[in-house]
C-alpha cells in the first residue's frame, strides 16, 4: 500500500515536532531550539536539540537527526510507513484524502506571477476565441499545430493595435507599472500606455515548476518592419541567461530518457514535442549560456545539439560544445538534410525518422573535423596547425582523463601525426589553464592546509545563501534559485547541498524537514541537520536588517542585498579575468569582442547599482 508523497508532505507539514518529541523527552527552550537528554544515547549534559521553526530534530552528541517520522522510527523502532499511519491518526488526517496545498501570501513576485499569468489567458482567449485572432490560428495551422498543443504550450495571439492589453489591464485591475516592469506594456513621453506586444503570435516562457516568468511574440508578417522576435525584459522573476524554453515540459521525459535534444527556437520544440519527441528544449535564439547549461545538468548530462546548418548555426553549435565539456557533459552533434530545420523535418518524415537523424549525431570531434575541413582550413599549413590546436583544447576540456585520452590517441590517429605531439600540445594548454585558474583563485575561495575550504568572504556568502535556502520559505527560495546555479558554489558541500535544495524546489518541496530527507549521503545529512539547526547567525548585517519593521519585508532586502553583492563580485571577477587575457590576445577581432564583454558586464553592474540606489530612495 502506498501513501501518496503529497499526502505524506501535508502529514510532515501539518505535524509538530516539539508536541510529538516532548511526549516522549523532557524538552527546555534555549534560544531558538529545545533542548533535552538524548533518548538514543547515554549523555548527562542536553546535548539533543529540537527546531520548530524547520521541524528536524539532531543529537550534536549521537548524530541522530530527522523529522517527525524519522524520530517516531528510531524511537519505537517501526516502519515509515506506520510512522506516518500514526502522524495521520495523531493528527486526525484521513491518508486517502487529497487536500489541496494552501494559497501563500501575496507578494510581488506572486504579483508579477498572477499578471503574467493573466496576460497569458488573454493572449490564449485571443488565438483560441477572438475573431481577430483568426489570421494567427491560419498561420499556426498551416504549421501544423494542432489546438491541442497550443493550448498545452499556453501559445496566444497579441492583437493588432496599441493599447488592447492596456484596456484588458484597467478592467482587470492591473497595476500599468507592474505591466510595464514585466514589459507588457510600455509608456509614450506623454505618460500614455501602450501595447508592447501588437500583432504577434505569444510563446508563454515557464520556469522549471511551471509558473510563467516571461513571453516571447514572434511577427506574424515577415515584411513588417520590426523585429521578427520581441521578448519581455529581465525582472524578478525572468533571468534570460538561466531560461530554456520547453524545460518544463521536457524536464520528465528527459530524466526518463536521460538525455536531452538542444534546438534553438519556439517552434522546433513545440513542433517536436507535438511529434511525440518530448525531451527537447531550446535556447530561445540567443547563444548558451553557462547559466543555462549549469540548469540543464540538473536533468541530464547527455545532450545532443540540434543547430541550423548555415554559419551561425555553426558557430552556436562549437561555442555550445564548449560550455557543455566543461560542465562534464557527453555531447553529441546532430545533423539534418540541408534547407531542414527540427520544424520541418518532422512534419515531413515524422517521428522514426527523426529520431534515425538523432542516432546518426556525430561525437564533438568528428563534427568539428567535417566543419574545419568544409571551411577549408585543412587546405592551408598553417590553418591546419591552428585547426588542430582548436581541437586539441575541446579534447582538453573533457574533465574524465581516459576519455581525453582516447580523444588524444584518435586525433593523432585522424591526421597521422605522432601521439607525444599532440599530447605536448594537450600539455602546453592545460598548463594555461592551470596559471589562468591559480590567478582566478586569488580572487575565489582557496582550500587551506587540511585540504578544508578557508571561511573568505565568499564562502560566508554560500554559507548565508544555503541557510537561507533552508528557511522554507519559498518566495526566498526561488530568487535565490532564479538567481544562482549550484555549480557556481566554491565549498563542494554547499555545492552538494544546493544541487539537493534545487532538485527538491523542482519537485515542489521546500520544507527544510522534506529537503533533509531527500540527502541519501548519512555523513552529508549528519552535517545538514546540524547546520541547519545550528544557532549561529547568518552574518553581522542580518540584524542590521531586523532591528526595526517587518521581519518578511527586511528579509526579502537582506535576500536581495546579499544576492546583489555576490552578483557585483562575479561580475568583478569576470572583468579581471578578461582584462588579464586582452594583452595576451593577438587577434584584434578577439580583442574586441572581449572589450564588449567587459563593456556588457559593467553595463549589468550599473545595472545592480541603480537597483540598490532605488531600494534605499
Amino acid at each position: 500500500m502506498r501513501i501518496p508523497d503529497s499526502k505524506i508532505e501535508e502529514i510532515r507539514n501539518s505535524s509538530d515536532i516539539v508536541d510529538l518529541v516532548s511526549a516522549y523527552v523532557q524538552l527546555k527552550k534555549r534560544g531558538k531550539n529545545f533542548f533535552g537528554i538524548c533518548p538514543f544515547h547515554q549523555e548527562k549534559t542536553p546535548s539533543f536539540a529540537v527546531n520548530e521553526e524547520k521541524q528536524i530534530y539532531h543529537c550534536f552528541g549521537c548524530g541522530a537527526g530527522g523529522d517527525v517520522f524519522k524520530f517516531l522510527m528510531e524511537y519505537k523502532s517501526i516502519s515509515f510507513i506506520e510512522a506516518v499511519q500514526e502522524m495521520a491518526e495523531h493528527l486526525g488526517i484521513k491518508i486517502e484524502y487529497d487536500q489541496n496545498i494552501s494559497s501563500e501570501a501575496q507578494n510581488e513576485q506572486e504579483t508579477y506571477y498572477e499578471i503574467n499569468l493573466q496576460a497569458a489567458k488573454y493572449f490564449s482567449e485571443n488565438l483560441l476565441k477572438n475573431l481577430g485572432g483568426a489570421y494567427a490560428r491560419d498561420y499556426l495551422s498551416g504549421r501544423n499545430i494542432t489546438d491541442k498543443t497550443m493550448r498545452i504550450f499556453g501559445i496566444g495571439f497579441a492583437l493588432p493595435g496599441w493599447d488592447n492589453f492596456v484596456k484588458f489591464a484597467k478592467e482587470n485591475n492591473i497595476d500599468l507599472n507592474n505591466a510595464m516592469t514585466l514589459g507588457l506594456i510600455d509608456k509614450k513621453d506623454n505618460g500614455e500606455f501602450y501595447d508592447k506586444f501588437r500583432n504577434r503570435i505569444i510563446f508563454p516562457i515557464f520556469s522549471t515548476n511551471g509558473r510563467i516568468i516571461a513571453f516571447g511574440g514572434r511577427i506574424l508578417d515577415d515584411k513588417e518592419q520590426a523585429a521578427k522576435y520581441l521578448n519581455s525584459p529581465e525582472s524578478i522573476i525572468y533571468y534570460k541567461k538561466r531560461s530554456l524554453y520547453g524545460l518544463y515540459h521536457a524536464k520528465d521525459e528527459i530524466r526518463k530518457l536521460n538525455k536531452v535534444i538542444l534546438v534553438e527556437g519556439y517552434m522546433d520544440v513545440i513542433a517536436l514535442f507535438q511529434g511525440g519527441v518530448k525531451n527537447v528544449v531550446a535556447s530561445s535564439g540567443t547563444s548558451l549560456t553557462e547559466e543555462q547549461v549549469q540548469l540543464l545538468s540538473r536533468f541530464s548530462k547527455n545532450v545532443v545539439l540540434l543547430f541550423d546548418a548555415d554559419a551561425a548555426g555553426m558557430k552556436a553549435s562549437l561555442r555550445s560544445i564548449e560550455l557543455l565539456l566543461k560542465q562534464d557533459f557527453e555531447v553529441k552533434i546532430a545533423t539534418l538534410p540541408k534547407g531542414e530545420d527540427p520544424d520541418s523535418f518532422i512534419n515531413k518524415h515524422g517521428r522514426d525518422e527523426f529520431e534515425e537523424q538523432i542516432s546518426k549525431a556525430e561525437n564533438f570531434l568528428e563534427y568539428q573535423t567535417t566543419q574545419f575541413k568544409e571551411a577549408g582550413l585543412f587546405d592551408d599549413p598553417t590553418k591546419h596547425a591552428e585547426a588542430i590546436r582548436e581541437m586539441v583544447k575541446s579534447a582538453a576540456l573533457v574533465v574524465d582523463e581516459l576519455k581525453r585520452n582516447l580523444l588524444i590517441k584518435t586525433i593523432a590517429k585522424k591526421f597521422g601525426l605522432r601521439e607525444k605531439l599532440i599530447e605536448s600540445e594537450l600539455i602546453k594548454y592545460l598548463n594555461q589553464v592551470k596559471n589562468q585558474q591559480k590567478k582566478t583563485d586569488n580572487v575565489r575561495g582557496r582550500k587551506n592546509g587540511n585540504g578544508q575550504l578557508s571561511a573568505t568572504k565568499e564562502n560566508t556568502q554560500e554559507r548565508d545563501l544555503i541557510k537561507l535556502l533552508f528557511s522554507g520559505n519559498r518566495n526566498i527560495m526561488e530568487k535565490i534559485i532564479n538567481f544562482i546555479q549550484p555549480d557556481e558554489f566554491v565549498n563542494p558541500i554547499y555545492k552538494r547541498l544546493a544541487e539537493i535544495i534545487f532538485d527538491c524546489y523542482d519537485h515542489g518541496i521546500i520544507s527544510p524537514a522534506s529537503i533533509i530527507e531527500k540527502i541519501e549521503d548519512e555523513n552529508l545529512k549528519r552535517f545538514t541537520l546540524g547546520f541547519a539547526i545550528s544557532e549561529e547567525t547568518i552574518s553581522k548585517r542580518w540584524d542590521g536588517f531586523f532591528m526595526n519593521g517587518d521581519s518578511q519585508i527586511n528579509l526579502t532586502k537582506y535576500v536581495d542585498d546579499i544576492l546583489r553583492k555576490y552578483k557585483m563580485q562575479k561580475i568583478d571577477e569576470q572583468i579581471k579575468i578578461i582584462n588579464k587575457q586582452i594583452p595576451e590576445t593577438t587577434n584584434e577581432a578577439e580583442v574586441i569582442e572581449l572589450m564588449k564583454e567587459i563593456k556588457e558586464l559593467q553595463l549589468e553592474k550599473k545595472v545592480l547599482l541603480n537597483d540598490k540606489q532605488n531600494e534605499n530612495e
